[in-house]
């Protein structure tokens, strides 16, 4: 693979990409044979082939910042950072408004055709009556999380709208696949399963429906709009159905441990604070994605805990807190 920037090649920019969904998305266009300039504040956790580099969006100055993004020649830039779990509202702000503040003012400066691929949260949406969720509905976002995550996406599509910036927003559900976070319902219960526990601890989750959907299929649809030719401002990007939790937790069960009794399952209290303060029980139409960008998903929950489940086999440096 050439150099970042190398022969001519424009390159493609993800910031985040030591988290979660920035680390498949830096594979994915790595594997496309795309040069990824990798941006996250530790170098740990980089998919190889990536190169790394150290850019603080949310702290430093916009036209510093465009100077720094321009000498990496970008075609498209990635945002898959953001404030997520256990933090504060200031750090929510901070990760999921200021910093697409910043980078929305250092991406419209940039000399030639850049385009920007925001990562949302079908979170955004919050409660609604409707069957399934589409992207004319109005936002109605509850909890600090959402509220915030809608506040950044609304700097992406005003920018867009006003012709200062190209770009698309990919409104996501939860995500799992490889290396999902620790701080996750699913990501915490493989850690303790591979610790071989003798018990693992639960919140309730009798009657809980949510919306999964496979990383790797997010960084697909991100591929697919890095290329696109023409952005809707918000596009959804889910599997389009709801599954039990329950049974996703059997399946992770029997995944880790096919052949033992397995440890005994023990249901604590729901958390105090839920970072979907109720909404997620709607599935996302993927209707657009599939006219617009002629994606779909193509992995099963089933692919997606394997792939956890295969990751936990060496050394997971993702930094807590960020996508």
């Amino acid at each position: 693979m050439d150099p970042v920037g190398s022969a001519g090649r424009p390159t493609a920019v993800v910031l985040g990409a030591s988290g979660f969904v920035g680390r498949n998305v830096c594979a994915a266009l790595r594997d496309a044979g795309r040069p990824v300039a990798a941006v996250a504040r530790r170098a740990g956790g980089l998919p190889e082939g990536c190169r790394p580099v150290a850019l603080d969006i949310a702290r430093g100055d916009p036209a510093a910042l465009a100077a720094e993004l321009a000498a990496l020649r970008p075609d498209v830039v990635v945002n898959a950072a953001g404030a997520l779990w256990n933090v504060t509202d200031d750090e929510l702000t901070a990760g999921n408004v200021t910093l697409v503040e910043r980078l929305v003012r250092a991406v419209e400066v940039l000399p030639g055709p850049v385009r920007l691929v925001h990562i949302g949260s079908a979170y955004e949406y919050g409660v609604h009556p409707d069957e399934k969720l589409v992207e004319t509905l109005p936002a109605r976002p509850v909890g600090r999380y959402a509220q915030t995550k809608l506040a950044g996406t609304q700097v992406v599509t005003r920018a867009a709208a006003e012709g200062r910036v190209t770009a698309t927003v990919l409104r996501i559900p939860i995500a799992l696949g490889p290396f999902t976070p620790g701080d996750s319902l699913l990501g915490g219960l493989a850690r303790q399963l591979a610790a071989h526990p003798a018990e693992v601890r639960l919140p309730p989750l009798d009657g809980v429906r949510r919306e999964l959907v496979d990383v790797r299929d997010v960084a697909d649809a991100v591929l697919c709009a890095a290329h696109a030719a023409r952005l809707p401002p918000v596009v959804n990007i889910g599997s389009g159905g709801l599954v039990r939790l329950t049974d996703t937790v059997d399946a992770l069960l029997r995944i880790a441990g096919p052949n033992a009794a397995g440890p005994t399952i023990v249901r604590g209290p729901a958390a105090a604070v839920r970072r979907d303060a109720g909404a997620g029980d709607r599935p996302l139409d993927t209707g657009l994605a599939r006219r617009e960008f002629g994606w779909a998903p193509t992995r099963t929950v089933t692919d997606a805990l394997h792939a956890l489940w295969d990751s936990l086999r060496v050394p997971d440096p993702t930094p807590r807190h960020h996508t």
